[in-house]
């Protein structure tokens, strides 16, 4: 057999991305039948996707809940590279990134902070309660084609009158096992099950109770970076518009993932452009959708060094 081209090699990552999408604990068998691909070339696949930052997850978030709360503070400080060594361990931070822009910290926490009494601090652009977190499906195209489609959406768009629907909170029930089975599987929800329990000494039946009422605490998501998570610019837009699911469905056209999380009453939007020539185009377009009053304002700024406390990794 003739050797895999690269637009091939693409073709079959993107296959995968979309079966662990849709259903991210599906076997390497399910997946091979699903896609045509063989189960060795989907375990290879797999694990060359991984080590190479095209795949990340399936992970697992909190929803918001009645008795369960988290906290996105963006934030000015005149030292941020120092505020970022501080905060990494800091007990109830849960993520910290330096960024250039608009702000230059973003914080994650799972209560109430009061950042204003660390040293260097100069003023805070945006605080509220974390939301919902979605990472829409990508599109398997080219970024031109997904900016022609951007654009069309952009041209059909017309503001209406429209009540923004609420989520229905409910409320936290875990125990001590619930959390351990939360924290052995949040960075990957398909890590083997049986050696794991053993680890973290649940029973089986717990384990699979709480499976099963996941969704009623937790989102899934899974990222995928055709080229690689390194090798593209990662922009973050925080958005006032009383559209936010028409600005959602926007950004799952592009070719890359985009994670979007509801602050208060904003979205707070992450997206990753490879080369300069898309990021102006990605500004020109998000100015379009201010033009047509799909977003009432936005501020921006570029993600430079990034800590998860979630899985203790930097991206």
């Amino acid at each position: 057999m003739g050797k895999i081209s690269r637009a091939q090699r693409r073709k079959g990552y993107f296959k995968i991305y979309e079966q662990i999408y849709e259903s991210p604990i599906q076997s390497i068998t399910d997946i091979s039948q699903n896609t045509g691909i063989s189960r060795n070339t989907v375990a290879k696949y797999l694990q060359e996707m991984y080590a190479q930052g095209i795949l990340f997850g399936p992970y697992i978030k909190m929803k918001p809940a009645k008795n369960y709360r988290e906290y996105v503070y963006l934030l000015n400080f005149s030292n941020p590279f120092s505020v970022l060594q501080g905060l990494k361990g800091f007990p109830h931070v849960l993520h910290c990134a330096v960024t250039f822009g608009g702000w230059n910290i973003i914080v994650t926490t799972d209560k109430n902070l009061d950042f204003s009494r660390l040293v260097g601090f100069k003023s805070m652009v945006a605080r509220g309660v974390k939301g919902f977190t979605s990472t829409p499906k990508v599109e398997h195209t080219s970024w031109s084609e997904c900016f022609q489609r951007v654009c069309e959406k952009i041209k059909e768009f017309t503001p209406f009158q429209r009540g923004t629907r609420e989520h229905t909170l409910t409320f936290l029930d875990w125990g001590k096992d619930e959390w351990k089975l939360y924290h052995a599987f949040k960075s990957n929800a398909r890590e083997k099950v049986t050696p794991l329990l053993r680890k973290i000494k649940v029973q089986y039946e717990i384990y699979t109770k709480w499976g099963k009422n996941l969704e009623n605490h937790c989102t899934v998501h899974t990222e995928f970076y055709p080229e690689g998570f390194q090798t593209y610019l990662r922009h973050c837009f925080l958005f006032s518009s009383d559209y936010r699911p028409v600005v959602r469905s926007l950004f799952s056209l592009f070719p890359t993932s985009s994670v979007i999380t509801e602050v208060g009453d904003q979205l707070l939007g992450y997206t990753h452009v490879p080369s300069p020539d898309i990021i102006r185009r990605l500004f020109c377009t998000i100015y379009d959708m201010q033009t047509v009053k799909m977003i009432k304002k936005f501020s921006q700024a570029v993600v430079l060094s990034c800590y998860n406390a979630t899985n203790r990794m930097e991206r």
